[in-house]
């Protein structure tokens, strides 16, 4: 008998080995189908309990004096149509909220233009509000909530290349946290777009967008520490360079928006200051220290002050330590905070004479180049918010105090010692300037601004740009493009060399135009653009 051949002996082992290999990659492909079935169930029903249920957004504002945080939580309502926008179920922080700042915010000081070229700086403002919003939100919605880091006034002051490397230290913070994040959602508002997103938070919390009514929307006055914003609906088409078209729901809206820089009330005070060392004689204390009298601050008060471009024909970029020292006089203030208020130059400046109201804003050595007076005719109702609202409410004035009111007291606070002042004055940091703030409110409202016979209401005081940048942001960012998905932040990525320090005016106008309100779309996207973030972390593992 012939002896088997060994290939031939071997064939049926062979064949028992292959049987096996291909069980288990047939069990193994099973099971991953399976993780991957329960995965993608699970997803889509996060996906879905978010476009049926409840969501967050977080929204930092880096301001020119803090930097605050707001988390908003929403209800979608379902159906994804223009005629329904999401309804706002609560907003942190609240009125139960303490400290922070003087109306509704969680804020840390100062802002983040103060830390240029200092990473612990920026870590430092915004690590606590980080963790405070994280604490807002429930833990598993952390890595599908998206946060927006806007910076507006302080920030659009820096030089571009400082403004740069204050975002790229936000990002690298921002990176170490779960909430959801794009490289565009880390940037620098434009006065257009801080002026607009205000304008949409009023209306919306005022119940204006989405009825049926068609009731006239309501003005902005918007006053922060560095710059104002007025904005408002026009009721006829008008071809200006300040006014744009928006649609919110089924409706298009002519919307005009100023931003005016430096009239902010820190900025504003900091002019006047300047006025005064053109004007005074100078005097030498005793420590070698310049002093300067301000009519506008209260008997007894002398305080640290640095001047940007004080004293005569010095550039205006030269930094002089001197002392201010309080010297009260009620019509030399009042002189002072309506020149301050309708002029930019702190060199071509006179006091107004009291019969010289409505002057309109003049911006450059007297030219007067905003006449707002045509476009605000049609406006019947504005709200102060922000600046106006917190000396307001410092002072327990009525929302719908008149301006005779603020004068009267005005002078009444202005006769007061800075001892006398009442103890939640003493404690703020710049209780010495609302003898200047009051004036001067009172006149951007009626000299600068020519709206002394409107009906004005200040407050209310939890009404704040970043909601308006909270519903449209998702949205403008277009989030459902590729571009949008390899966007997204994961540890490891590098700041691209060439992300926008902050948009062109142009890009601002080009996406506020024809604006289609949907921000639920952003939720739509949520889902890929989660995969994306997953698929870009496994590349760089």
């Amino acid at each position: 008998m012939e002896p088997k051949s060994p290939s031939k002996s071997k064939l049926p082992v062979s064949g028992s080995v292959q049987s096996g290999q291909y069980w288990k990659i047939g069990m193994t492909l099973l099971v991953l189908l399976v993780i991957v079935g329960i995965y993608l169930v699970f997803r889509s029903s996060r996906v879905d309990n978010v476009l049926n249920g409840s969501y967050f957004t977080v929204v930092v504002d880096c301001g020119s004096t803090g930097t605050r945080v707001n988390v908003y939580k929403w209800r979608n309502v379902g159906a994804v149509s223009n005629q329904n926008l999401p309804i706002l179920l609560h907003s942190y922080p609240d009125n139960s909220t303490k400290g922070g700042c003087e109306y509704h915010c969680m804020q840390t000081e100062p802002g983040l233009d103060n830390f240029v070229g200092n990473e612990s700086g920026v870590r430092a403002s915004l690590e606590p509000l980080f963790i405070w919003a994280e604490q807002r939100v429930p833990l598993e919605r952390h890595g599908d909530t998206p946060v927006f880091v806007l910076g507006t006034a302080g920030l659009r002051r820096l030089p571009v290349d400082d403004g740069r490397q204050i975002l790229k230290d936000v990002e690298r913070v921002v990176m170490e946290h779960r909430f959801l994040c794009r490289r565009s959602w880390i940037r620098v508002l434009s006065g257009k777009e801080e002026a607009y997103y205000g304008w949409v938070a009023l209306n919306y919390q005022m119940g204006l967008f989405g009825n049926s009514l068609r009731l006239p929307t309501l003005g902005l006055l918007d006053l922060g520490g560095s710059s104002l914003q007025v904005v408002a609906a026009l009721n006829e088409s008008t071809e200006d360079e300040h006014v744009f078209k928006s649609r919110i729901g089924s409706v298009e809206h002519q919307i005009f928006a100023y931003s005016f820089p430096a009239f902010g009330l820190n900025e504003a005070f900091d002019r006047t200051v300047i006025m005064l060392s053109h004007t005074q004689e100078l005097r030498e204390s005793a420590g070698g220290r310049f002093e300067l009298n301000h009519p506008c601050l209260g008997s007894g008060l002398v305080q640290n002050y640095t001047c940007h471009g004080c004293f005569g024909k010095k550039k205006d970029n030269e930094v002089n330590a001197i002392l201010l020292v309080g010297d009260p006089n009620w019509e030399k203030c009042k002189g002072l905070a309506r020149a301050a208020a309708t002029n930019l130059s702190s060199s071509y400046w006179s006091p107004l004479t009291n019969d010289s109201n409505c002057m309109g804003l003049s911006i450059y050595n007297g030219k007067n180049e905003l006449k707002l007076t045509a476009f605000t005719r049609s406006v019947a109702r504005f709200h102060a918010l922000s600046g106006f609202f917190a000396v307001y409410s410092m002072l327990n004035l009525s929302q719908r105090a008149n301006l005779t009111k603020v004068w009267d007291e005005g002078q009444q606070l202005c006769a007061r010692s800075w001892a006398g002042l009442p103890s939640n004055f003493t404690n703020q940091k710049y209780a010495g300037q609302y003898c200047f703030r009051l004036p001067y409110l009172a006149a951007i409202i009626e000299d600068a601004l020519c709206l002394g016979d409107k009906e004005i209401t200040f407050g209310p005081g939890d009404v704040s740009w970043t909601l308006g940048a909270a519903l449209l942001e998702g949205e403008s960012m277009r989030l459902g493009t590729a571009k949008a998905h390899a966007d997204i932040l994961a540890p490891g990525n590098n700041w691209p060399n060439e992300a926008p320090y902050a948009r062109q005016e142009g890009a601002v106008i080009d996406t506020l135009e024809e604006f289609k309100f949907a921000p639920w779309m952003y939720w739509n996207n949520l889902k890929n653009s989660r995969l994306m973030r997953s698929a870009s972390n496994a590349e760089k593992e």
